[in-house]
């Protein structure tokens, strides 16, 4: 069985919303080197439909560093609404 592991950008006071817009002042190596290295430790990807777009749009055009390691890890993309579902109980 696979494990998720949840990395994200959450204020002090638990905001996660447009990380975009307030993480910027505060991404300095250390932080880089964090987020690095819960990267490295993925196999593939969970996103949502508009984290993927967002991540498409900044790294698709890029090389090298993170932008290898995003492009080059398989991703998982929820779509924006759940298909319906018919016949037997899907897994």
């Amino acid at each position: 069985m696979r494990k998720i592991a949840a990395g994200l950008f959450i204020s002090l006071d638990g905001v996660v919303e447009s990380p975009e817009k307030w993480t910027g002042p505060y991404f300095n190596d250390q932080v880089g080197q964090a987020v690095g290295a819960l990267m490295a430790s993925n196999d593939a990807m969970l996103l949502g439909r508009t984290t993927y777009e967002g991540f498409a749009a900044a790294f698709g055009g890029q090389s090298g560093g993170m932008a290898d390691q995003m492009n080059n890890t398989p991703k998982f993309v929820h779509p924006a609404r759940s298909p319906r579902l018919t016949g037997r109980t899907p897994r």
